[in-house]
């Protein structure tokens, strides 16, 4: 399950920074979604204390070094599965670039190797997958359209689990500052989403709150290169909102079974990420990780959120590359997999080639 946990705090980062700068992603339309929810998320969200996550790679190698080499074994064979920054070509075009990003203000995520910089300097059209999604009138947008479709009218969305893990569930959504009878309102995929956020509080409050996409978008407007967009606010939000209810439940049902802490698959995709390993998450499975990562009983689950929203960018990535100079980035789970856009941009008729 912590596979789909994993995938679902990477490839919904975008929404969850952005939506925060505009009083959080919380419903408001309603009184009970725009009163007792904001309230109760922004409660919870001032009374949050610091801690910190587990890197469960790391943990897994410390642990039990012959699972961690059968892992790392099958990790090695996910398509695409190292490297974020690519070199896309083909005969008569100029050279692009295809990278994948962290969507986060994490100092590390934003301190991008001189290769990244270089690749950026030489092309002329940006694109990444929502331009301007740290400022309030995108982020007030994002947060307008996951309130539309968070609602649930009939109010039986608790009422989804077995009865015997509902108490369970209650508490947890409880613990993130959501009532169950606010919960009640909402689709299990928001619930979901509102699980994926870290319990702890940041350290020290950071003193650069530029994400890394917005980092590239500003770098791209100083030297004058074309910002262009690979999705729309209503594409991402449709997508999130596309995860399957039994997918969304099971990953609720996990986080109060289990303890899921979001923390632990934060500094778990962090690790991956600086090593440039993202693909590995695709490996979590079988027994080394006790029935916890399967990612073969989530294939609806990345159906829905990652390889929809890969289709929809690749067909706004094939024109700009085949003009070339242009410098693609996405989130890195984007990347690897057969159905990843490294994958596919390949299929499409170009040469990609992992520079990173």
């Amino acid at each position: 399950m912590r596979a789909a946990t994993a995938a679902f705090v990477l490839v919904a980062g975008v929404l969850l920074t952005s939506s925060a700068r505009a009083d959080e992603a919380a419903p408001d339309v309603g009184s009970v979604r725009s009163g007792d929810a904001a309230r109760a998320l922004t409660s919870a969200a001032t009374q949050l204390e610091p801690c910190s996550g587990v890197d469960l790679v790391k943990s897994l190698q410390a642990s039990d070094p012959d699972g961690f080499e059968t892992f790392e074994g099958a990790a090695r064979g996910v398509v695409n599965g190292q490297g974020l920054l690519w070199r896309v070509e083909r005969p008569g075009a100029k050279v692009s670039y295809l990278f994948g990003t962290m969507h986060s203000s994490d100092d590390q995520a934003k301190q991008f190797d001189d290769l990244v910089l270089r690749a950026l300097a030489r092309s002329h059209v940006v694109a990444i997958e929502l331009p301007g999604a740290s400022t309030k009138r995108v982020a007030s947008e994002l947060r307008r359209l996951v309130a539309n479709r968070s609602f649930r009218p009939g109010g039986d969305t608790l009422r989804l689990l077995p009865e015997h893990v509902r108490p369970a569930v209650e508490a947890r959504v409880a613990r993130a500052g959501i009532p169950a009878s606010v919960a009640n309102q909402l689709n299990p995929w928001y619930l979901a989403l509102a699980l994926s956020r870290s319990n702890c509080a940041a350290p020290i409050q950071r003193s650069d709150p530029e994400t890394a996409d917005a980092r590239i978008e500003r770098m791209a407007h100083e030297q004058g290169a074309e910002v262009v967009a690979l999705e729309t606010p209503i594409e991402q939000v449709d997508a999130l909102a596309s995860v399957p209810d039994g997918v969304a439940l099971r990953m609720l049902r996990d986080a109060a079974e289990r303890n899921t802490r979001p923390e632990d698959i934060e500094s778990t995709i962090t690790g991956l990420y600086q090593t440039r390993r993202i693909g590995y998450l695709l490996a979590m499975r079988g027994p080394a990780w006790a029935g916890m990562f399967d990612a073969d009983g989530y294939a609806d689950f990345l159906s829905a959120f990652i390889t929809r929203r890969n289709v929809t960018m690749l067909q706004r990535a094939l024109p700009i590359i085949s003009d070339g100079d242009a410098f693609l980035a996405v989130g890195a789970l984007h990347l690897p997999g057969p159905n990843g856009l490294v994958e596919m941009i390949r299929s499409s008729g170009f040469m990609v080639t992992r520079i990173w």
